[in-house]
């Protein structure tokens, strides 16, 4: 079966050369094999997220490392103020509130960032906050926060930064300690460029030092015994053993290009398509657009399903919808990780403009390709 082009934002294509080491013969977790492969891991991760401090790693979806930041860095009470505006920032904020933290939710209207005077504002209500939750990349508006502004705020506060960087790690800036960020949160199957089913939390030293007060329940999500096994370069319990091993061949292509440059790549090609949008005639959701993907407004009379579908059956090219109160408005045309190629944005592109066209909107039938 051909390989469909995944412009989604999350799963996305995998390398073969990641696919190839997923597949090895399955090796035991506690042998120095394995141990060698952690301790490479351990070290690239660092130079991938831009930090000196340790990057943890679960068998788990994004979703749980966030939950993992709340329970072990949180105490039930504290107050949190929850930045979101999109589906995953309110999921950061529904976290907090299940675990009974004191959540001021500050919400802004979807398709716009938050900026830094309305960040400012909320910590000066709230100077007793522990911590600011918010997203890097905010996936269903296709918006990315000025996070470098926000964390000049907070990082010689009381106050620590965590930021959901899971789709937006490799794709937007996030320079961690450069920029004084405490604790970014990552998943594997978007910038990362592996399948889904693992997560990253990264804790600067401020962080660390809110592990010991945090009273919340934890146990296999537990920092203090994932960091303690990290520095023997072993795990607290069995590790996704494969998933790991793609892992280390990830991280090593993403350095073979630089992580620098990997942005830029991102950034060129989300230019690329923001441009020829535009030559449609159509409008960017996003007022602040992220580098990982591009959420199209669509034509009133045209359903984002028939586009979708089209696409995928024609061009065997896959897009994602809206979320929530945004489905059937817009296509979200995600460039991140493997697939973010100027050669796979045009494909993309040509299999947006072709479904357009046949949907009868007039300026694909003659805009140039």
């Amino acid at each position: 079966m051909k390989e469909a082009l995944l412009l989604t934002p999350g799963p996305t294509n995998v390398p073969a050369r990641v696919l190839d080491k997923t597949a090895l013969p399955m090796i035991h977790h506690r042998t120095k094999e394995f141990q060698a492969i952690l301790e490479r891991v351990n070290g690239n991760l660092g130079k991938v997220f831009v930090t000196k401090h340790p990057v943890l790693y679960f068998a788990s979806s994004g979703t749980g490392a966030m939950e993992a930041t709340v329970t072990n860095l949180l105490s039930k009470g504290d107050t949190v103020l929850s930045i979101s505006a999109g589906k995953w920032g309110e999921r950061y904020r529904d976290i907090a509130r299940v675990y009974e933290l004191d959540v001021k939710s500050f919400e802004i209207e979807y398709g716009k960032a938050v900026s830094v005077e309305e960040v400012r504002a909320a910590l000066k209500a709230h100077p007793n906050a522990k911590a600011i939750l918010i997203t890097l990349t905010e996936t269903s508006t296709a918006v990315v926060h000025p996070i470098k502004e926000i964390a000049a705020l907070t990082r010689n506060s009381n106050t620590l930064l965590f930021v959901d960087a899971i789709s937006g790690l490799c794709c937007d800036p996030l320079p961690m300690d450069e920029w004084g960020v405490d604790v970014v949160v990552c998943g594997s199957q978007k910038g990362m460029m592996l399948p889904p089913g693992l997560s990253f939390v990264a804790v600067n030293d401020r962080a660390q030092a809110a592990i010991s007060t945090s009273t919340l329940p934890k146990y296999y999500f537990n920092f203090a015994e994932t960091i303690k096994a990290m520095k023997k370069n072993d795990t607290p319990f069995t590790p996704a053993v494969s998933l790991i091993r793609g892992l280390d061949e990830a991280l090593i292509m993403l350095l073979e290009e630089g992580i620098e440059k990997v942005w830029a790549r991102h950034a060129e090609v989300a230019h690329y398509v923001r441009e020829k949008v535009k030559d449609l005639g159509l409008d960017l959701f996003a007022k602040s657009p992220s580098n990982a993907l591009t959420a199209i407004v669509l034509p009133a009379d045209i359903p984002s399903k028939n586009l979708i579908n089209y696409m995928r059956d024609q061009h065997g090219v896959v897009m994602a919808d809206g979320q929530g109160e945004l489905q059937g408005k817009i296509i979200r045309f995600a460039h991140m990780g493997w697939a973010c190629t100027a050669k796979d944005a045009k494909t993309g592109y040509d299999a947006f403009r072709d479904a357009l066209a046949k949907a009868g909107y007039a300026r694909a039938q003659v805009v140039n390709a």
